[in-house]
């Protein structure tokens, strides 16, 4: 029920709202999904590093390849522990989000990308929001051989990055080479005119240098970089890294917890380095 002043001022409105013209109905916006822009920048000390969201899935249980995540992450939990893991962190036991970020690294005087995604048309589209051009790519890295580091290597059997020389560690490509892999046969074949290999400390350009971490694959290569006196290791140590498929935009820390490590993803620290 009304009272008496607000009977009053409704009263007092009537007329003017009489008056106004009778407004269209608009249609609604159309869902966009959910989503962000496919590139971060920021500066690690002279160092301009931007990582590159290529490809994005959403991978359940059971329709998943490579499989369940804990197929995958937590190997050392029980299912039991892996389950309260995933209800502390919000997200479900049974499936996992798959990112795929190469790196771009503007050192002052060239344009290094690490890892080239799953297929041409989703790093050329990572790198023009980010402004640049397939063809201003100097040095193209490869950590390893599996399909999200070369698929975008090739685009309809030419080079996608046409002017950059590659580079990669030998054990890794070596093993490749002697076997029969229909992506390494179209991806990197054609390229061994065009390859650097790497071993342990060798150099990519000033201020990036070669490790093994053989594990993930036999001859799988990490690589630190180093400018004005602050580091950063594309992918895993107790400094900041960024890992290929961790969540975008993808840089975080690996921390000592305990008797093993934890992760914890970055939020603005980078960006206190500019």
């Amino acid at each position: 029920m009304l009272i008496r002043r607000q009977a009053l001022l409704a009263g007092a409105a009537m007329p003017f709202a009489a008056a106004l013209p009778a407004l269209p109905v608009r249609a609604g916006a159309p869902m966009m999904e959910a989503g962000f822009a496919p590139f971060n920048r920021f500066r690690l000390g002279a160092f301009e590093v931007t990582s590159l969201l290529s490809e994005t899935m959403t991978i359940p249980v059971p329709k998943s390849f490579p499989g369940p995540p804990q197929t995958i992450f937590g190997l050392n939990l029980s299912d039991e522990e892996f389950a309260a893991a995933s209800r502390a962190a919000f997200i479900p036991a049974d499936g996992a989000q798959f990112f795929f970020t190469p790196t771009l690294v503007n050192t002052g005087t060239e344009l290094v990308l690490f890892d080239t995604g799953l297929a041409p048309d989703g790093i050329t589209a990572a790198l023009a929001a980010a402004g640049f051009t397939p063809g201003q790519i100097d040095v193209v890295v490869l950590t390893h051989r599996h399909p999200d580091p070369i698929g975008g290597l090739m685009a309809g059997g030419t080079p996608t990055f046409a002017n950059a020389r590659h580079v990669t560690g030998s054990a890794e490509h070596n093993l490749w080479m002697g076997a029969a892999d229909q992506m390494f046969d179209s991806n990197m074949r054609p390229l061994n005119d065009r390859i650097t290999f790497l071993e342990d400390g060798g150099a990519v350009a000033t201020g990036i240098t070669a490790m093994p971490a053989a594990g993930h694959r036999p001859g799988h290569m990490v690589y630190m970089l180093e400018s004005d006196g602050q580091r950063l290791v594309l992918t895993a140590d107790r400094i900041p890294f960024i890992g290929s498929h961790m969540p975008f935009p993808a840089p975080g820390y690996v921390v000592a917890a305990g008797d093993g490590v934890r992760y914890i993803p970055a939020s603005y620290q980078m960006m206190l380095n500019g």
